[in-house]
């Protein structure tokens, strides 16, 4: 018996950075040079590039050097209105560039961005990079037009530890690997460029690709090239995208969102042929478009911080409004447990959208050192029904309005669970919690029982945030350097004293902490997030035959059968 075949779309984005240009003829020599030196956001770097100075002005004494510091992190510069000008006075005064802080998955592929930026500008550059992540820095790099960016790779310590002296500590740490590096440094500015150097080649487009082959074939394509994770894929064919795409009145071809770092052009088309793949009905369409929404929302959302770091962050989808009823999604026991369709899927088109349209892979793009156990998604629901009196909808509570339809984004790396038989003992939990991030940020889930538990005792939303702001402190001593030490300015932030030990917050504000309710008997408080932007709320828009739609895909939960 032959095995069916299907044709089916490509879930690959259409990018504008497609075309590969060469890098910046090199210098022929660094004497009577003006060398630019650029420092990224992090303690140490401008002290190691002091270091770089002195050293390579031994060896070139009539060079010259001018030092640039970029404080802000998962920026591309070129993005940045208030700073772009005065980088690109800085990089007219130089003829060449070397920088620094290529030292974790998110910094290096911004670092890739950056020396893209600044051999477009015309200036050869030389990007130092921890070995351990020359494939972010190079694919950052490569997803702005110049794959040749040339590197140098180091080893050492991204962060300066606590109590020491931070020039004493980058001499003591970094200046033997500089000398070895000095050398290689050089070769980078001067060595004349190769054939490929000058004349790099475009990779294929794969966007408007159609595929042919049995189920088994084609899911043995997807996996190799990287478009899924193994799971089986449901055929995205032009019928069932079709399909797919009547959950939403926006034409195919309509780009929602530009998704970093391969900036992918988010369609209504390449949304729907990643639902398909992952098992979505047309009914779950507005909540994949708002997710796409959200996760494309560059004022707001540092996409890369959270799929391209090396820590291990959770991408988190909250689901409000009607629609969770009408797709049918669990908001009582169990509601983290993806039982689900719903949950199972919405998810994991999450993640295909990230992988094919973000253009995010393991340990390339993905350089989490640990992963995490949920990187392919949570897809939650609130549940409205058990709010109490006079408390308001997550929607309402991130500037939309109360039975809105919307999806909130967030990206946690850990979680705790939460008693909440009383305020006292909830607060006390949650005021314990540690977490080492830049600007934390936490989810704050409650089941109806608790939550009325706290608006009985006169607690609002707002009124936990702020406790916990306010009580959850530490010894100022105890805080990582990475967290309060940076060149990484917060909002309001006031610094402790150096050498006193005072009270320090864990969360510098609640611009980055929710409640929501839902589940039973206790609850959850997922801490990170922050760190690059969020929580983020997009409306997810209904298609005028909505209610046709929900006939045909009627979102029920399970029936279990007996035993």
């Amino acid at each position: 018996m032959m095995s069916a075949t299907y044709t089916v779309l490509s879930p690959w984005a259409a990018t504008d950075n497609t075309e590969k240009l060469p890098i910046n003829p090199r210098l022929d020599t660094l004497e009577g040079k003006t060398i630019g030196l650029y420092a990224s956001f992090k303690e140490y770097h401008p002290f190691f590039m002091q270091e770089v100075e002195r050293q390579l002005a031994a060896l070139y004494p009539t060079a010259r050097f001018s030092h640039y510091t970029y404080i802000v992190d998962t920026q591309e510069i070129d993005q940045d209105p208030e700073n772009f000008p005065i980088f690109k006075q800085w990089l007219s005064g130089v003829d060449a560039v070397i920088g620094v802080g290529a030292d974790m998955g998110s910094c290096a592929l911004y670092m890739g961005y950056i020396f893209a930026q600044i051999e477009r500008l015309g200036k050869p550059a030389c990007l130092l990079s921890k070995w351990q992540y020359v494939p972010s820095a190079s694919k950052g790099a490569s997803a702005r037009s110049f794959p040749g960016v040339r590197m140098v790779t180091y080893d050492g310590p991204g962060f300066v530890p606590n109590g020491v002296d931070c020039n004493a500590w980058t001499i003591a740490e970094y200046r033997d690997k500089i000398a070895d590096m000095l050398p290689r440094m050089v070769e980078a500015l001067t060595r004349p460029l190769t054939e490929e150097e000058q004349n790099p080649v475009t990779p294929k487009d794969w966007s408007g690709e159609t595929f042919t082959g049995t189920l088994e074939e084609l899911n043995d394509l997807f996996y190799l090239h990287g478009w899924t994770n193994g799971t089986p894929i449901v055929p995205p064919t032009e019928e069932a995208v079709a399909e797919m795409c009547r959950g939403t009145d926006l034409p195919r071809d309509h780009v929602v969102a530009e998704l970093a770092p391969l900036n992918g052009k988010a369609t209504v088309e390449k949304i729907a042929i990643n639902g398909v793949m992952a098992g979505c009905t047309p009914t779950m369409m507005p909540i994949l478009i708002a997710i796409a929404q959200g996760m494309g929302d560059h004022d707001v959302i540092k996409l890369e911080g959270w799929t391209c770091s090396n820590a291990g962050w959770l991408p988190t989808i909250v689901i409000s409004g009607p629609i969770r009823k009408a797709i049918g999604i669990n908001t009582g026991r169990n509601f983290l447990s993806a039982y689900t369709r719903p949950q199972a899927c919405i998810a994991r088109a999450m993640a295909y959208m990230i992988m094919n349209i973000s253009g995010v892979r393991s340990q390339t793009e993905d350089m989490s050192g640990p992963g995490s156990d949920s990187r392919f998604g949570l897809c939650i629901a609130e549940d409205e029904d058990g709010l109490p009196e006079r408390w308001k909808s997550l929607p309402a509570d991130l500037g939309l309005e109360d039975g809105d339809n919307a999806v909130t984004l967030f990206w946690p790396s850990e979680h705790h669970q939460l008693p909440v038989m009383s305020p006292s003992a909830c607060l006390d939990r949650l005021c314990s919690l540690w977490h080492g991030g830049f600007d934390v940020g936490m989810m704050i889930t409650l089941p109806p029982e608790g939550a009325k538990v706290f608006a009985d005792a006169g607690f609002s939303k707002q009124d936990i945030l702020d406790y916990v702001k306010e009580y959850n402190r530490r010894p100022s001593s105890e805080i990582p350097r990475a967290a309060i030490g940076n060149n990484h300015p917060r909002k309001g932030l006031v610094f402790p004293a150096p050498g006193l030990v005072h009270s320090a917050p864990l969360l510098w504000n609640t611009d980055h902490s929710f409640v929501m309710v839902a589940g039973r008997d206790w609850g959850m408080a997922y801490l990170g997030g922050g760190d690059h932007g969020g929580p983020i709320c997009k409306k997810a828009e209904l298609p005028k035959d909505w209610d046709a739609l929900c006939a045909r895909y009627p979102g029920k939960l399970p029936e279990n059968v007996d035993y």
